[in-house]
C-alpha cells in the first residue's frame, strides 16, 4: 500500500472509531437509563428504602466497578448513596426521585421509550437521565470518582445533602456538579427559594361591631398582601423583571358574611435572585405584618450563590476545564447547600428545565452523550 493511499484511508479509520466509541456509549447509557427509569421513585409518596432494588442492583453494579459504597436511610423515603473510587478532586450528585405521574402519558412512564432522537419516560430528564451518564462512566473508565445519589430533592422536608455534607470531610473535593438539566452548559448562579405560611388570628364577633375592620382575620391578611405585593413590585427592574418571584398559593379562612373571621390562614413563595439572601429576603417580606401573625417557613434555601463572589472557584473551575457556560436559571437546586458550606458547586446536566415534570416526558439522545463526554473531561 502506498503512503498516500495509507494517508487517504487514516481519517476514515478515525471517523469510524469515533462512531464506534459513540455508540458503545450511547448503548451503555441507555441500558442504565432502562434500569432506572423502571424503578418508581416518585416523591410524593416518596416510599423509598434503601433495601429497595433500586439500591441493591446499584450497590451491587459500583463494587463491581471497584467502588467503595455507602448508603444512609434516614426514613421516610430520605436515602442516599454514595460511591467512591480513589481520591477524585470533583463530587457528581444528582437525585434519583421524581415527580409522580399525571394522566395523559402516551408512553409508559417505567419503561424508557425511545422515538427517533428522544427518550421517553418519567425521569429522563429530571435527573435519571444523567444518573445513567454517571454510571456509564463509571463502567468505562478507571478514573478516581465519586458519585452521591439522593432521593427527596423533589417536594419538602430534604434532609439528605445537608446530613451528607455534615457527616463527612468534603475538603479533598474541589468541585461539586450538581446534575439537573441545563442542555449541557455549566450554571452557576440560580435563584433561592422560600415557602412560608401565617396564620392571622382576630376577634371573632357580628359584622355589625365598630371593631369589625381591625379585628377581622381577613381584614390582616389582606393589609399584609397588599404591602407584600408593592415590596416584590419594588424589586422589579430592568435586569430582573421578574423580581423576588413572589406568589400568592392561597387564602383560606371565616365562617360567614355576617360573622367577623376569627382566623385567616395564607401561604406564599419567593424565588431569590443570586447574590442575595434568602433569610433576610424572608424577613423582610414577614416584616410588612402589623398584625403579629404566627408565621411558619417550611422551606429556606439559598440562592446559588447567596454572596456575590460566593462562587469565583466554580467560575474558574469552569475555565480550567473549558467548560461552555450558560447565564443565571431561575429555577433552585441543591447545589446552593454545597455552596452555602463552602465548597464551590455548579449546575450541568442534559436536557432542558421545560422538559421536566411533564407529560410525556423526554430528553435528546445526543445530549446524553455530550454530557457523558463533558463528564469523563472534568475528571481527566
Amino acid at each position: 500500500m502506498s503512503q498516500a493511499m495509507s494517508q487517504a484511508m487514516y481519517p476514515a479509520k478515525v471517523k469510524n472509531s469515533k462512531q464506534n466509541h459513540e455508540l458503545s456509549i450511547t448503548q451503555s447509557i441507555k441500558k442504565n437509563l432502562s434500569f432506572l427509569i423502571s424503578q418508581d421513585t416518585s416523591n410524593p409518596p416518596r416510599e423509598i428504602k434503601f433495601t429497595d432494588d433500586l439500591f441493591v442492583e446499584l450497590e451491587t453494579f459500583f463494587k463491581a466497578q471497584k467502588f467503595t459504597v455507602t448508603m444512609a436511610d434516614f426514613g421516610d423515603g430520605h436515602v442516599a448513596f454514595y460511591a467512591l473510587r480513589g481520591t477524585p478532586k470533583v463530587l457528581f450528585n444528582t437525585h434519583l426521585d421524581t415527580v409522580p405521574v399525571s394522566i395523559g402519558w402516551q408512553h409508559d412512564p417505567f419503561t424508557l421509550t425511545q422515538v427517533d432522537d428522544r427518550y421517553y419516560g418519567r425521569g429522563v430528564c429530571d435527573i435519571k437521565g444523567a444518573a445513567a451518564c454517571l454510571m456509564t462512566l463509571a463502567e468505562n473508565s478507571s478514573q478516581d470518582m465519586a458519585v452521591l445519589f439522593t432521593t427527596d430533592e423533589e417536594g419538602t422536608n430534604n434532609c439528605c445533602i445537608k446530613n451528607f455534607i455534615d457527616g463527612y470531610d468534603l475538603s479533598a473535593f474541589q468541585q461539586v456538579i450538581v446534575a439537573e438539566p441545563t442542555e449541557c452548559l455549566a450554571i452557576t448562579e440560580h435563584r433561592g427559594y422560600v415557602s412560608a405560611h401565617g396564620t392571622f388570628s382576630g376577634q371573632s364577633g357580628h359584622s355589625s361591631s365598630v371593631h369589625a375592620l381591625q379585628t377581622n382575620a381577613i381584614h390582616q391578611a389582606n393589609q399584609w398582601m397588599f404591602q407584600a405585593i408593592a415590596s416584590a413590585k419594588q424589586h422589579q427592574t430592568v435586569n430582573n423583571p421578574a423580581g423576588i418571584c413572589l406568589n400568592l398559593g392561597y387564602i383560606k379562612g371565616g365562617e360567614k358574611n355576617n360573622m367577623i373571621a376569627e382566623q385567616c390562614q395564607l401561604g406564599f413563595s419567593i424565588r431569590v435572585p443570586a447574590g442575595e439572601s434568602s433569610n433576610d429576603t424572608y424577613k423582610m417580606m414577614i416584616n410588612h405584618d402589623r398584625s403579629l401573625a404566627n408565621w411558619h417557613c417550611s422551606l429556606l434555601a439559598p440562592a446559588l450563590p447567596e454572596m456575590p463572589s460566593g462562587n469565583q472557584l466554580a467560575i474558574e473551575f469552569c475555565q480550567q476545564h473549558d467548560l461552555s457556560q450558560g447565564i443565571a436559571v431561575d429555577f433552585w437546586t441543591e447545589a446552593s447547600l454545597f455552596c452555602q458550606a463552602g465548597i464551590p458547586a455548579l449546575v450541568l446536566g442534559p436536557g432542558n428545565i421545560a422538559q421536566a415534570h411533564t407529560t410525556d416526558e423526554w430528553v435528546a439522545i445526543d445530549q446524553l452523550f455530550q454530557c457523558y463526554e463533558i463528564y469523563r473531561g472534568v475528571l481527566g
